[in-house]
């Protein structure tokens, strides 16, 4: 076997605490997981990440947990404990990154901030996601993705500007994902993969801080708010350019592509792609959410991956979306149980079974 069948993804080596819940960060280190960082998941005792009891699931595994928490080790610390932070400052000091997506200031109090960890480890990258940002009228509120399409203009986008109604709320319209959280992830995993090639060209560890707000606007911009890009007269407005897409009617099911202004409903979706692709015209199916599994182009790429996890049973990923020629991605690993790796990962600090077993009764970990 050769080097490059070896290679456990271009982040091998990389060690990260993944002190985040629900979605934006733990997606985020899932990337990073998937490209080979040794990910370790630091969950509260007793009830974990929140997104393990949601949405559909067999055997107490959620989809989405088991999506985005592949890959990962995870260690049940009660970090509000000050045996518990004094863990987390031990792991830390051989960390090459934190995230975390806790309110602004949370982690501080908990002596577990920036400042409180650059101390011990001077080259860790700790990177802070949260909703809002640091400051301003609503930098302390709860956010969740919803908030977030609330602030950004990205309902009014939705929205049918054609109707005499657009300039009513009544019409506004929310998109049907979590776009934002995701959105926030893969910027965050871009900026935590930049910090360390900064850091090996010297700069040493550094705060990250990515607000919600900040991503979702950064991704609106371009399209969304190309009437808003200038100041002053003299501008040559324009429609969305999602006006510029239709869905059209095949006799088996639908279409999208260009405007065309034609009725289509007598054709197949198989005859519409064949006669649009010769005349090299964009144009794909509208697949239904159970038409992706059987999709002749997601099958030739192999997009989609079956596995067997040790308590869900068969499920089915996608793989990871980049694909590296010499730096292959490591072996898909199931989404750990809460806490299934603390007694490892302690014991590597140094710990024994006495000393954990203290740790456990005084509930500092589980």
């Amino acid at each position: 076997m050769d080097n490059e069948q070896k290679s456990q993804g271009p982040l091998s080596g990389v060690k990260i605490l993944d002190l985040s819940a629900v979605v934006s960060g733990p997606m985020a280190a899932v990337m990073l997981a998937d490209q080979g960082a040794d990910v370790i998941k630091v969950e509260p005792p007793g009830w974990g990440d929140g997104v393990r009891g949601l949405g559909a699931s067999r055997n107490g595994i959620s989809a989405i947990f088991s999506m985005i928490n592949r890959n990962k080790k995870s260690i049940a610390i009660n970090i509000k404990h000050p045996k518990g932070q004094e863990l987390v400052k031990q792991l830390a000091q051989s960390a090459d990154v934190l995230l975390q997506n806790y309110r602004p200031g949370k982690l501080d109090q908990l002596g577990l901030g920036f400042d409180d960890l650059h101390a011990i480890n001077p080259e860790l990258i700790y990177a802070s996601i949260n909703g809002m940002g640091e400051v301003g009228p609503y930098a302390g509120q709860k956010v969740y993705d919803y908030v977030i399409q609330g602030i950004s203009g990205v309902l009014d986008a939705q929205s049918d500007h054609s109707s005499e109604s657009a300039s009513a709320h009544s019409d506004l319209s929310m998109v049907r994902t979590i776009i934002y959280d995701k959105v926030t992830s893969l910027t965050a995993a871009q900026g935590i993969t930049a910090a360390l090639f900064a850091r090996e060209r010297g700069a040493g560890g550094q705060h990250l801080q990515l607000a919600m707000l900040d991503a979702a606007l950064y991704f609106n911009w371009p399209d969304l708010m190309w009437n808003y890009a200038f100041k002053g007269d003299g501008v040559d407005y324009a429609g969305d350019l999602a006006d510029m897409y239709e869905i059209n009617q095949a006799n088996d099911g639908a279409i999208v592509s260009h405007r065309l202004g034609a009725d289509t409903s007598d054709y197949s979706t198989e005859q519409l792609i064949d006669l649009f692709a010769q005349n090299e015209i964009p144009i794909s199916r509208a697949n239904r959410r159970e038409d992706v599994l059987s999709d002749p182009q997601i099958a030739a790429l192999g997009t989609l991956e079956e596995f067997e996890h040790p308590r869900a049973g068969p499920m089915i990923h996608p793989r990871a979306p980049m694909r590296f020629s010499k730096t292959k991605h490591p072996e898909h690993l199931p989404s750990p149980d809460l806490g299934q790796h603390t007694v490892e990962i302690l014991m590597e600090l140094g710990y024994d079974m006495p000393q954990l077993q203290d740790l456990a009764r005084a509930g500092a970990i589980a």
